[in-house]
């Protein structure tokens, strides 16, 4: 029995016990519009009766348009599920359509998240948790971690998730979700590139959605709209790398980050969007050894009342500006993207006080192949710009201070990855990744007292000498590039009425080269071997 059948049913008799028939088929008729023969029409109610009757047939009314639309959606939900790419079937961050709903009033309420046991084996030790550190953290043979390995087990990443539905009507639909790990990391808290302040936000956000001229507005925490989507542009839908790792893998480019976002669907292939977000400019101001300090000013230590005094907040002005389009043409999806940052430093030289300000831009692009559909996807993404290291998995640096004018020079750089999925049976998902993250040396030469000093990022003069002895002399170790490759998988042993259990096993390889300077240009590599339990209680 479908809903609306079950709901006429249960209805019924309701009527039946309040007037007579003849008035019930009179109130029915006047308030459907039905048209009864004159004869039915001619017996009526007390207008008390015919009031509250009418009224009971209005809530049956939009208790059936409710059904109507829920089953509308179920329909365009399964379809969309059949035709989708194997990535696509069940979002990354979102609770799964058989997650269980409860009401809260007119509010429907469906829960999701995890439950992890993590492994974390690194042959270096990076001091690190559940989230890698793909650049600096990755030592140097000076370092005593260089020959130390890591070993962590952990539940920081278990997740809590839940979706809200608001009411809806005829054109508007709204809903907020919310997302939270245990990933905050206290003092040195921050928005870089994702919150770590605690309690740790993942996403917090609202939409309202006009399904008649098809477009939403987003507010909020939420991915940057820089983040490859498997379909459209609509939020959890977000295409996220299947790895374990919190960090994901070098060459991904993501945020997570406050924002506000307006996004237009036109027809059933196209979408445009366009993001406000929150900026936190990476600045890395570099300088040879006795070289006199800048008197440039780009970050300050947080307030004691709103962040941590070990924060580092940077002095942007305006928020960082992305505008995406996406296309579904029919096979495969594909999006282009461009952003636009706003970067100031301060003079303080003094009787020299003021304002200098720079601008960065990015261009990118992701897409999505279904190979073999529903077994093998392919998918591809890249950004490359000035001043777009922030975006990266890496967190190569967006800036350098320029010794001319004491403003940020935005760094020339990029990040790119290619992947593939492989579903070979439906418990089992396997995957690989290679990627990549450069950026270029802005290098500036200053002669002061008769001494040739270096500045800025990947300067020659920069002392590398002591990179390849442990606790001797210095290493600069300006990082010039991040290239990586990674394996694993995922296997669902167990799936049913009591949610489903997965195992995780992926192992990655990171290669991290620097700059030239005095004593070369050495490299050094990490490996990342983690293992994953996980217990999804409301997934079936």
């Amino acid at each position: 029995m479908t809903p609306i059948r079950a709901e006429l049913h249960r209805f019924t008799p309701r009527l039946a016990g309040r007037a007579r028939p003849t008035a019930v088929a009179a109130a029915v008729a006047t308030a459907l519009g039905v048209f009864l023969a004159p004869d039915a029409m001619a017996q009526t109610a007390s207008s008390a009766d015919l009031q509250d009757l009418k009224s009971q047939v209005e809530q049956l009314q939009r208790k059936l348009e409710r059904l109507q639309t829920q089953q509308t959606q179920q329909t365009q939900q399964t379809q969309q599920t059949a035709t989708a790419p194997a990535s696509a079937v069940k979002p990354a961050s979102a609770p799964a359509g058989n997650a269980p709903s409860f009401y809260a009033g007119p509010v429907k309420v469906t829960l999701g998240g995890f439950v992890e046991l993590l492994t974390v084996d690194r042959n270096r030790n990076e001091s690190a948790d559940w989230a890698s550190n793909f650049n600096t953290s990755i030592p140097y043979p000076n370092s005593h971690n260089y020959g130390l390995s890591e070993y962590h087990m952990t539940a920081r990443q278990s997740r809590l998730q839940a979706l809200a539905e608001g009411p809806a009507n005829d054109r508007y639909a709204t809903e907020a979700y919310v997302e939270s790990d245990f990933g905050g990391a206290g003092g040195t808290a921050n928005y870089n590139e994702s919150s770590s302040f605690s309690p740790r936000m993942r996403h917090y956000y609202a939409d309202v959605q006009d399904k008649t001229n098809g477009w939403y507005l987003l507010f909020g925490q939420n991915w940057s709209l820089v983040t490859a989507e498997k379909t459209g542009m609509a939020p959890r839908q977000e295409l996220i790398p299947a790895t374990i790792d919190g960090q994901y893998v070098p060459g991904f480019s993501w945020l997570r980050v406050a924002q506000i976002r307006f996004v237009k669907k036109f027809g059933d292939r196209v979408n445009v969007g366009i993001s406000l977000e929150n900026p936190a400019a990476l600045v890395s101001s570099n300088a040879s050894s006795g070289a006199p300090a800048l008197a440039s000013m780009f970050n300050n230590p947080g307030a004691s009342n709103s962040f941590t005094t070990g924060t580092n907040i940077s002095t942007d002005y305006l928020p960082d500006v992305i505008a995406k389009i996406a296309f579904d043409p029919g096979w495969g999806h594909y999006e282009v993207f461009g952003l636009n940052r706003w970067f100031r430093a301060r003079n303080i030289t003094p009787g020299q006080q003021g304002n200098v300000k720079t601008t960065g831009t990015g261009f990118g692009g992701n897409m999505l192949l279904p190979l073999v559909p529903k077994i093998l996807d392919f998918q591809a993404a890249i950004l490359a710009g000035k001043g777009v290291g922030r975006y990266g998995s890496a967190q190569l640096p967006d800036a350098t201070v320029n010794p001319g004018t004491l403003g940020l020079e935005p760094l020339r750089g990029y990040q790119a990855m290619v992947g593939l999925t492989v579903h070979p049976a439906p418990e089992w998902t396997l995957y690989a990744y290679a990627g990549k993250e450069q950026v270029d040396a802005q290098a500036y030469t200053v002669v002061a007292a008769g001494k040739t000093y270096g500045y800025g990022y990947g300067s020659s003069l920069f002392d590398n000498s002591g990179c390849g002895t442990e606790g001797v002399g210095s290493c600069a170790a300006n990082t010039s590039s991040i290239t990586s490759g990674t394996l694993g998988g995922w296997w669902k042993f167990y799936q049913g009425s009591l949610g489903n259990a997965q195992f995780g096993l992926s192992d990655t390889y990171i290669k991290r080269e620097i700059f030239a300077g005095i004593g070369g240009d050495p490299t050094t590599n990490i490996n990342i071997l983690m293992a994953s339990f996980r217990f999804y209680p409301y997934q079936k």
